[in-house]
């Protein structure tokens, strides 16, 4: 156990994702902040009942907390724009905590894990990419931080699932079956067809989603670990909180997620390259859309001339481990890295592995 500490606390890497990952945040820590802002237009909560966790003297008053809470907003900029963000980043969740000890009533538990996942990010060199100003001279740091943030993902699935599955409501379903019922016109007004709501409201249904549910939770805090399943728990994740924000109210607790999803990935930068025929329209559109969704910087994009492996091909992916793809085995291995594709990765996979079977000799 301690070998395994101290590999942890001197493991290195390209801090690239990090910035990424502290941009979403600074976004959520913005609208998390304006929110609150709007609010005092109808009333501080101050004044109403309220239910502090801290003696009732240190209450902000209506004009201190209006302070706060620009403060809050500014801290939100300066974190998505890189500058002081570290800084900014701590003092956001610092003050975030703050305000839900004041008052019970407004705690949140998707609010506090924001505070929380800011406050670790603080601690890593989240600062080195996606920043407005020089470039650094090196994104290379530590990571152990992100690896708390990455536990901290972790407990959140096990004392949900947990608590989950020692409620019977939950277990039976009634809880799922009510939520659905409640918001099932939230979910076909965001575009979900009506019939699949409806599916989901029968109360059978609702009782085999809630075991899924909770296996989901109990099973990911490992999976995400395991180098063998880390790929497949993302995407089950993903298309898990997907269906969660469809179906539920959860702010953003869902995109809070799918950011520190991120810190799971494998901390290379251009590990993969993209080849696209510089005199092919297509190519070149294909290189462009690869540029502008590539948020975490997993492929190089270059052009090529074709030669005779790949004349009659736009694009040719290469993979980190030297495999080359193209067609429609090159659109799997670019979902695979590109957050924004990535809910397609398996069915796009299974699509491949089917086109590849049709097209082996009968005898092979």
């Amino acid at each position: 156990m301690g070998a395994a500490l101290r590999r942890i606390r001197d493991e290195l890497g390209d801090t690239y994702v990090l910035g990424a990952v502290r941009v979403v945040l600074g976004v959520l820590l913005f609208a998390q902040a304006l929110r609150a802002l709007q609010d005092l237009e109808t009333g501080y909560f101050g004044d109403f009942f309220h239910w502090p966790m801290v003696p009732e003297a240190w209450v902000p008053s209506r004009a201190v907390y209006t302070v706060l809470v620009t403060a809050q907003v500014a801290l939100a900029v300066l974190v998505v724009a890189g500058y002081r963000a570290r800084a900014a980043l701590a003092g956001s969740a610092l003050l975030s905590l703050y305000v839900a000890a004041c008052d019970r009533v407004q705690f949140h538990n998707n609010r506090i894990a924001l505070a929380y996942f800011a406050l670790l990010l603080s601690l890593s060199p989240c600062d080195r990419s996606f920043f407005i100003g020089p470039e650094a001279a090196t994104r290379v740091g530590p990571l152990w931080a992100a690896r708390l943030a990455q536990a901290q993902l972790s407990i959140i699935y096990l004392a949900s699932g947990g608590s989950k599955l020692l409620d019977a409501d939950w277990r039976s379903g009634r809880v799922l079956f009510e939520r659905f019922v409640l918001y099932g016109d939230q979910a076909i007004g965001s575009g979900v067809p009506a019939p699949i709501v409806h599916w989901f409201t029968q109360p059978d249904v609702g009782g085999l989603l809630a075991k899924l549910a909770i296996a989901t939770e109990l099973l990911l805090p490992f999976a995400l670990w395991l180098p063998s399943s880390r790929v497949i728990a993302l995407w089950w994740g993903v298309w898990f909180h997907l269906t969660i924000e469809m179906t539920s109210r959860v702010e953003g607790f869902t995109w809070l997620t799918l950011a520190v999803y991120a810190l799971f990935v494998t901390p290379d930068v251009r590990a993969r390259t993209f080849y696209h025929d510089p005199t092919s329209a297509r190519g070149r559109a294909l290189a462009r859309a690869v540029k502008l969704l590539d948020w975490l910087a997993r492929f190089d994009v270059r052009p090529w001339a074709p030669d005779p492996v790949r004349r009659g091909h736009a694009v040719v992916v290469v993979g980190r481990d030297g495999r080359t793809a193209t067609g429609l085995s090159a659109l799997v291995m670019v979902a695979r890295c590109v957050p924004l594709l990535f809910p397609l990765w398996v069915p796009l996979w299974v699509i491949a592995g089917a086109a590849r079977a049709r097209a082996l000799p009968p005898d092979a």
